[in-house]
């Protein structure tokens, strides 16, 4: 790859703190990233990981320190001069417009124009063609955003941000919403970006994806660097030992308490919103959970179970008794509770 560790760093955090109030965020926090570099960062929920990629990419600005680009030091007032210096950030939510074409988003906000300063539509769609075989990505230019699959949109929104000669891509958890099979296609991606001489800070709380894809791997806890290592020879137990500041004897330490006795048990469950056929049993002192993708149903099936989702089909019993739930009334009076459930947009199964 293309990244050396003697190269001149395309961007540096130096003694970078950031305070909020009753919670200092980042606390003397130094980091380097070169060109070409993959560079892995990690850390438990609250160590400081956003607060760094917010000031990378000028949402906020550091209380103390600097930051350097190629070894000159400047100030991110806001993202768009954060852009204007190389600078884009893929945050988990797209930023992507569903009913434009895959040529129009990538345009978005700079489209060619004729010499009557109208849209140049065919300079616009051969430039996306040439941006998508440049990254190797068979994805038609005229394809509707909101048509394709999030694996597809996922990899259209680091096209685009290539496509404005951007030298860092921050990506901040980019395979929550993917499978193995598209998480590998992603990772094939960045690494010809990193071949490119483009830098990337990989963001994850996957420490499969941060150990397969990175070249460096800093671990922030509490607001700190505890430390920045080369990804070659660490392992998770590595890792978790720095995140955490201790050895974990098991990742998973679990404790059967389940019975035999069914509490909850769903047959055929169908739903408006796309779920078809679920079937489960959930027993006494049992936790059962419900993976899947983003439009698998996971959230549709919740719903349904409370009351917030009205059923086509199937059955569902609580406590050998069959219910009939028409609200999340009759569900918390019936015994059953619930955490968040999240709004759906009708006919989507999340």
């Amino acid at each position: 790859m293309a990244w050396a560790g003697n190269t001149q760093p395309l961007w540096e955090l130096r003694r970078v703190s950031k305070h909020f109030p009753g919670v200092k965020a980042l606390d003397d926090v130094s980091v380097t990233i070169r060109p070409g570099e993959i560079h892995g960062l990690v850390g438990e929920n609250g160590s400081g990981k956003s607060t760094l990629i917010k000031c990378l990419s000028g949402v906020h600005q550091p209380d103390e320190g600097i930051l350097l680009h190629r070894g000159r030091s400047v100030v991110l007032p806001n993202p768009h001069a954060a852009q204007l210096m190389g600078v884009a950030t893929i945050y988990q939510e797209f930023s992507l417009v569903p009913s434009l074409t895959v040529a129009e988003n990538l345009y978005l906000g700079r489209l060619p124009q004729t010499r009557g300063r109208l849209v140049d539509w065919g300079a616009m769609r051969e430039g996306a063609h040439r941006i998508l075989e440049t990254l190797g990505l068979e994805i038609d230019p005229n394809s509707v955003v909101g048509n394709l699959s999030v694996a597809e949109q996922q990899l259209v929104e680091i096209a685009k941000s290539v496509s404005t000669d951007a030298t860092l891509l921050i990506m901040d958890e980019p395979t929550t919403a993917l499978g193995l099979p598209e998480t590998k296609r992603l990772h094939k991606l960045i690494r010809t970006l990193a071949s490119h001489g483009r830098a990337v800070l990989y963001v994850s709380h996957r420490l499969d994806d941060v150990l397969e894809v990175s070249h460096r791997i800093t671990v922030l806890k509490d607001g700190r660097v505890v430390a920045t290592r080369p990804n070659s020879g660490m392992t998770h137990r590595d890792v978790i030992r720095l995140m955490v500041g201790s050895e974990i004897e098991e990742y998973y330490p679990k404790e059967h308490h389940a019975s035999d006795t069914p509490l909850l048990t769903v047959r055929g469950l169908r739903t408006a919103a796309g779920v078809t056929d679920a079937t489960f049993t959930v027993h006494r002192g049992e936790v059962l959970g419900l993976a899947g993708m983003l439009g698998s149903g996971r959230t549709a099936i919740a719903r349904a179970i409370f009351g917030l989702e009205p059923l086509v089909d199937g059955v569902i019993e609580f406590k050998g008794r069959r219910l009939r739930l028409r609200s999340p009334r009759e569900a918390i009076a019936a015994g059953l509770g619930s955490g968040t459930v999240p709004r759906c947009l009708p006919g989507a199964a999340r």
